[in-house]
């Protein structure tokens, strides 16, 4: 299992002139769950207490954006698919990745049939972050 460091994520980012959101709550979070009836996993959460993914639709240098819990609750309530929670998408909504309800770990949305890429958060984390293959 891959775990990732937060702090050096975060660095690398703001190296890259990304603009990142303040930290999520806890209560934040909770309230996300409760909303959209999904329990995100601990790699997540400890995530997003540390950064609420990223400010104004920013992106890294491959077209990634991981979205904050705002936006992850707007796209939220848009989607028909209330099975597919989105966390994050490549080149403006191209396709998203996300958790599928009642299944472990991460998956890719191009079309119909969600794709598992990653065991968990923190893997589909460091796959943006390195800009794996299996992304596109």
């Amino acid at each position: 299992m891959i775990h990732i460091r937060i702090d050096t994520i975060k660095e690398k980012w703001a190296g890259e002139n990304i603009k990142l959101s303040p930290p999520a709550t806890a209560d934040s979070v909770k309230a996300t769950e409760e909303i959209i009836d999904f329990q995100f996993p601990d790699d997540f959460k400890e995530f997003y207490l540390q950064l609420d993914g990223f400010a104004d639709w920013d992106w890294t240098k491959n077209m990634f954006s991981i979205w904050p819990l705002a936006r992850i609750l707007e796209e939220y309530h848009s989607e028909s698919d209330k099975n597919f929670i989105v966390f994050a998408d490549y080149l403006i909504n191209s396709h998203h990745l996300g958790f599928v309800k009642g299944k472990k770990g991460v998956f890719k949305n191009c079309g119909d049939i969600p794709e598992l890429i990653a065991d968990t958060f923190s893997e589909a984390v460091f796959l943006i972050s390195s800009d794996a293959d299996i992304l596109y």
